[in-house]
């Protein structure tokens, strides 16, 4: 009987694993788009901002955009084919939050925003002028560069780190009330 009782515990715990085991963490990505082609003093450039919810549902999000202020002067953000609505709270220092939301919700791939800018440049030149990073962190990173170049911007979402311990807790939990189990057994 002893040995039954085993297995079935062995199995319980193989089998409670395998189902508690979280699938991926989706979180949203953006992407940041320059402008093509000749710039020049003067001119209002436009960013595209892209994002891709990887499949999941969201009423909300945000990131955060750098711009050299000595190249760039901030005029305007606009509403993308995602998110109904759209702002910019300018943070200073060349910084602003992008803040999209959908009562209704949004899934799938699409503009999120467009930031305008006027080129205050004084001399012709290549620099990189804006770059996206996480609100939730304190350091940037550099994403776009003159000349543009379509490149994949930093993810947000739920830390899969917080996860993994989570499930390590309740794993060393249920095993050590296996090893009492078996033992008294």
């Amino acid at each position: 009987m002893k040995n039954y009782l085993k297995r079935f515990f062995i199995i319980f715990i193989f089998l409670l694993t395998i189902f508690i085991v979280p699938n991926s963490v989706s979180a949203i990505t953006f992407d940041l788009i320059a402008p093509s082609g000749q710039l020049q003093r003067g001119q209002d450039i436009k960013f595209t901002i892209n994002v891709d919810t990887e499949g999941k549902s969201s009423t909300s999000t945000r990131i955060g955009m750098t711009y050299d202020t000595k190249y760039l002067e901030y005029i305007s953000v606009s509403a993308g084919n995602t998110f109904a609505t759209i702002s910019a709270d300018p943070q200073g220092d060349g910084k602003l939050i992008i803040t999209g939301s959908s009562p209704s919700g949004f899934s799938g791939s699409g503009a999120f925003a467009y930031v305008t800018f006027k080129l205050i440049a004084t001399a012709p030149g290549s620099t990189q002028l804006c770059a996206l990073f996480n609100p939730a962190e304190s350091t940037p990173t550099p994403i776009a560069t003159s000349p543009p170049l379509p490149t994949a911007l930093p993810t947000s979402g739920v830390n899969g780190n917080f996860v993994q311990i989570a499930f390590g807790l309740i794993f060393l939990i249920l095993a050590g009330t296996g090893l009492i189990v078996f033992k008294n057994l």
